[in-house]
């Protein structure tokens, strides 16, 4: 755990009373990593610094009402595949707008593929497929954690685990899913230029 994580908590409560300085020092602790981490599921400069701007623009005005129970590296990350996520299903990511008479029958997508919410639905798809490629105890603790939002010592708690070994399946999870969603942003984006 980093040794600076006291710090969070704190700049979270000076957040809420209205102090800017703390989301300053909560955004150079963290900015040039998330950008990064944005830049390997988007492969576009702009639109990381556009992901990762919208998390922290998001956690100042929800600051007085936000409740994180998990780590706030771990809350920060996953709001930037949240982000990703929803860029990757919105139009800002397609090609340049060109008219229809332009482009060749055989390059226009079907109906069923302009959905916009088809790459959304393939990148939860291949999210889905690594979570069951997990051992089932680090699979459990991670939905838990992620997704029914409960605390670490509650998931301990529930699973008769120590609140150590809940931290190190989320820690080894959150690890696999960084190391893959490069490639998965690859397929994806493959996906999308071939259908």
């Amino acid at each position: 755990m980093n040794a600076d994580s006291g710090n969070d908590d704190e700049w979270l409560a000076r957040m809420a009373r209205g102090d800017e300085e703390a989301l300053v020092l909560l955004m150079r602790k963290y900015y040039v990593h998330l950008a990064q981490f944005a830049h390997s599921l988007l492969d576009r400069h702009d639109l990381a610094q556009e992901a990762v701007s919208n998390v922290f623009i998001s956690l100042w005005r929800r600051r007085e009402t936000l409740s994180i129970r998990t780590g706030v590296r771990h809350y920060l990350f996953g709001a930037v595949v949240k982000q990703a996520s929803s860029l990757l299903a919105s139009d800002v990511i397609r090609p340049e707008l060109v008219p229809l008479d332009n482009v060749p029958a055989h390059q226009l997508a079907q109906p069923a593929q302009s959905d916009d919410g088809v790459l959304y639905r393939e990148f939860q798809a291949e999210i889905e497929a690594l979570l069951a490629s997990m051992p089932p105890q680090r699979q459990q603790v991670f939905r838990m954690s992620r997704i029914e939002n409960m605390r670490y010592k509650e998931i301990g708690e529930s699973l008769g685990i120590s609140e150590f070994t809940v931290r190190s399946h989320i820690a080894k999870a959150m690890r696999t899913l960084e190391e893959a969603l490069p490639g998965i942003r690859s397929r994806l984006k493959g996906d999308s230029r071939t259908g």
